[in-house]
C-alpha cells in the first residue's frame, strides 16, 4: 500500500482530504498529515511517503520550501499541490521544482481527487514507458504533437512548466487569452460527475467547430473552471479587434449552447516564445480585473481608461489594513483607515481619486476570490463600477459612495459569519453521519473540521442539539447497527466493525445499554417479528 502524507495549515482540508475518498481503492493509505512544511520535513525523516499533497502558502515552510527540500533529501514521492486559487505563477514553480500535477481547493470533490489519482496512475505508467528510450530531435517531437492530436494538451503542459517552449511549435507572433466560467460553483453543480466528459470535452468541442478559431487558435484545458488559448496573429493592425471578436463569438456559443456565462482576458501581441509564460500571465491578471465590469467581459491591456493590474497591487499595498479591516468586519479598524483614505482622495485629482477607489474594490475582490468567496453575490444585480463612478462630478459624491459601500461590506461580512456559525453544528452532524464507521472518528477531528477547539465546540454542540457529541455519536451509530441487524445477515462483529467498533464486546455494552438487550437478542427478535408477519 502506497503512502500519502498530507501538508496544509486549514485543519477542514485536512480532515476533507482524509476522508473524501476511500484511498485503499486507488492503493494508498493516508499516513499522517502536517500544518505546514516544518512539521512535514520531520515526519519524512523516519516515514518517507509516495504521494506528497501540500498545499502552496503556509507558515513556517510554505510548498516550494517543502518540495525543494523534500528535493534535498533525496526522496522523490509524486507531488500534487494545492491551491486556494488560481495562482498559476507559484503553480508553474512547482511544476519546475518536480510536482506532477495539482488541484484548485474550489475543486476538492470525490471526483476531482479521483481524477487526478487516476492521472497521476496514467503519467507513472508514461513514465516508466519512455525511461531507457531515446528522443528524437526537435521538429520530429513537434510534428508528433501535430500529427497525434495533442497540440492541447501540449500548451497547457508548457503553460504550467511541464514541458519546455522548445518542445511547442509556436506562431510567428501569438497572443494568449485567459477564459473563466463566472461564478463557477453555481454552474457546475448541473455537471456534477464526470466533469471531463460533462463540461470540459463539450466546452472545448463547441470551441473547435468555429471555423477561425479551429484555424488559428489552440484551447486547453487548465481546469474545469479555467481555459488557455493561443491565438495566432495574422494581421498586427488588426489583431486587437479580431482577438476581442473571436472571443465574443466564443462566449456566445458557450453561452449559448451550454448555458455557461465566461469572461476572458487577453494578453499583449508577442513574438519571442520564451516570453509565453509571462503573456500567460499578463492573460491572467487581465482576466482578474473582471470583477469591476461584471460578469461575460471581456479585459485588455490596450484600454488605457481601466485600470491596470499594477495599479491594483499598489493601491491593495497601500490602503491594505483598511483591506483587511473590512475582511474581519473590524469597525474600528475602518474609521480610522477610512478616514485616512478620504483625506487622500481629497488631495488627489478627480480622476485619479476614481481610479483609487476602482482598485480597492477590485483588490477586495481577489480577497473574496482567495478565500472562496463569491464577489458577485454581494449585490441582487450586478454592478459596473466604471459605469457607477462615471456619474459622480466630484471627490464629495465619490466619498459619499465609497461610504456606504463599505458599510454595506461590512454588513455583509458580519452576515456571513453569522450565517458560518450558524451552520457550523450542521456542518458538524453531516461529517458525523459521513464518517460514523471510521473508529478514530473523535470529538477533536469534527472540532477541527468545523474550526473550532474542543472546549468552545463540546460546550455549543450539547447546548444546540441538547445531547453532548458522544451521545450522539453512539445513537448514529447503534441505528445503524439496528438497520444492519434488520436488513443483512453479517454477523455480529462484522456490524461492529461496519459501524465504527473494533471491539465486539465493547460494542455488545454499548448497544445493549442504548436498546435494552444484547444485539443476537435483538435480531432474535426481528426474525421472529418477520416471521409472524
Amino acid at each position: 500500500m502506497k503512502k500519502v502524507l498530507i501538508v496544509d495549515d486549514d485543519t477542514i482540508v485536512r480532515v476533507t482530504l482524509r476522508s473524501l475518498i476511500s484511498w485503499e481503492q486507488f492503493g494508498y493509505e493516508v499516513a499522517a498529515d502536517a500544518v505546514h512544511g516544518g512539521q512535514a520535513l520531520k515526519i519524512l525523516e523516519t516515514e518517507p511517503v509516495d504521494l506528497l499533497i501540500t498545499d502552496m502558502k503556509m507558515p513556517v515552510l510554505d510548498g516550494l520550501g517543502l518540495i525543494e527540500a523534500v528535493k534535498g533529501l533525496g526522496l522523490h514521492p509524486q507531488i500534487l499541490v494545492l491551491s486556494g486559487y488560481d495562482d498559476y505563477k507559484l503553480v508553474r514553480e512547482a511544476f519546475r521544482l518536480g510536482a506532477l500535477d495539482y488541484i484548485l481547493k474550489s475543486d476538492l470533490t470525490a471526483e476531482g481527487m479521483e481524477g487526478i489519482l487516476q492521472r497521476i496512475a496514467g503519467q507513472e505508467k508514461k513514465q516508466d514507458r519512455k525511461q531507457g528510450k531515446e528522443h528524437s530531435d526537435l521538429a520530429g517531437r513537434q510534428e508528433r504533437a501535430v500529427l497525434t492530436g495533442q497540440k492541447e494538451t501540449a500548451l497547457v503542459d508548457v503553460a504550467m512548466g511541464r514541458r519546455q517552449v522548445s518542445e511547442y511549435p509556436f506562431p510567428p507572433e501569438y497572443m494568449v487569452v485567459q477564459f473563466e466560467i463566472d461564478d463557477y460553483r453555481k454552474h457546475a453543480a448541473r455537471f456534477s460527475g464526470n466533469l471531463e466528459e460533462r463540461l470540459i470535452d463539450p466546452f472545448m468541442g463547441l470551441a473547435r467547430q468555429i471555423p477561425r478559431v479551429a484555424a488559428r487558435c489552440v484551447l486547453g484545458s487548465i481546469s474545469p473552471s479555467r481555459y488557455l488559448m493561443l491565438y495566432e496573429v495574422t494581421d498586427r493592425q488588426i489583431c486587437r479587434e479580431n482577438v476581442v471578436s473571436a472571443c465574443r463569438q466564443l462566449a456566445n456559443v458557450w453561452r449559448s449552447y451550454m448555458n455557461l456565462p465566461v469572461s476572458a482576458g487577453i494578453s499583449s501581441p508577442e513574438r519571442d516564445p520564451e516570453a509565453f509564460s509571462d503573456r500567460v500571465e499578463e492573460a491572467g491578471r487581465q482576466l482578474g480585473l473582471r470583477y469591476l465590469k461584471g460578469s461575460e467581459q471581456i479585459s485588455v491591456p490596450w484600454n488605457q481608461e481601466e485600470v491596470s493590474w499594477e495599479e491594483v497591487e499598489q493601491a491593495g499595498s497601500r490602503w491594505m489594513k483598511l483591506l483587511q479591516g473590512l475582511w474581519r468586519g473590524d469597525e474600528l479598524v475602518m474609521e480610522e483607515e477610512r478616514e485616512k483614505l478620504f483625506g487622500c482622495l481629497h488631495k488627489l485629482p478627480f480622476e485619479t481619486a476614481v481610479r483609487e477607489c476602482l482598485c480597492l474594490i477590485c483588490r477586495f475582490a481577489w480577497m473574496m476570490q482567495e478565500n472562496q468567496e463569491d464577489f458577485s453575490g454581494l449585490f441582487a444585480e450586478e454592478i459596473n463600477y466604471y459605469e457607477k463612478m462615471k456619474r459622480f462630478e466630484d471627490v464629495r459624491e465619490l466619498e459619499r459612495w465609497m461610504s456606504n459601500y463599505f458599510r454595506w461590506l461590512l454588513d455583509y461580512q458580519e452576515n456571513r459569519q453569522d450565517r458560518s456559525q450558524e451552520n457550523l453544528m450542521m456542518r458538524a452532524k453531516r461529517f458525523i453521519l459521513d464518517n460514523y464507521s471510521n473508529p478514530e472518528l473523535t470529538l477533536g477531528s469534527v472540532a477541527g473540521y468545523v474550526g473550532l477547539n474542543e472546549k468552545y465546540f463540546t460546550t455549543r454542540f450539547t447546548k444546540e442539539e441538547g445531547q453532548t457529541f458522544i451521545n450522539y455519536l453512539t445513537e448514529v451509530r447503534i441505528r445503524r447497527a439496528r438497520e444492519l441487524m434488520e436488513q443483512t445477515s453479517l454477523k455480529i462483529y462484522e456490524i461492529s466493525q461496519s459501524v465504527g467498533y473494533n471491539n465486539v464486546e465493547h460494542f455488545t455494552r454499548v448497544f445493549k445499554k442504548q436498546c435494552g438487550v444484547s444485539p443476537g437478542s435483538y435480531r432474535s427478535k426481528e426474525l421472529t417479528k418477520d416471521q409472524e408477519i
